[in-house]
């Protein structure tokens, strides 16, 4: 899958995503998590720059009646108190729509909650494999 089919299966995976609903994102560095979640962004009316939230960890959005958590655990280590400390624990059990990007760094019991997209390198410089819930997705 190339950049455009990435964004393209991101914009259709947003129009079923509303309040209360997780995405979460999964995969090496440099796969497509950002370029992914931006499409998604996008898509749900998100305007202005879409800055990586690597450093604020939780950058929240608000379109229409729609508040919408973009979250980044990167830089965590994985302890559960970080969760806590960063107010994700609070975002993930809200109404809100959460995108979380390294997702992997979540408990298992809460990526089953949500949609799973894993992104992964193939041989090609310029494609990727994604994977829906653990299921292959195929380019458009």
């Amino acid at each position: 899958m190339n950049r455009e089919e990435l964004e393209n299966l991101a914009r259709k995976i947003a129009v079923g995503l509303g309040p209360g609903d997780g995405l979460f994102l999964t995969g090496e560095l440099g796969v497509g998590k950002s370029v992914f979640a931006r499409a998604v962004l996008r898509a749900l009316g998100v305007e202005g720059p879409i800055p990586s939230p690597s450093f604020i960890v939780d950058a929240i959005y608000v379109t229409g009646d729609l508040e919408i958590h973009h979250i980044d655990l990167y830089r965590l280590r994985g302890d559960p108190g970080e969760l806590e400390f960063y107010g994700i624990g609070d975002a993930l059990t809200s109404d809100a729509l959460v995108l979380v990007e390294w997702a992997e760094r979540l408990p298992e019991e809460v990526l089953r909650t949500g949609t799973r997209v894993h992104i992964s390198f193939t041989d090609d410089p310029d494609e990727r494999e994604v994977m829906l819930n653990g299921e292959p997705v195929a380019g458009n």
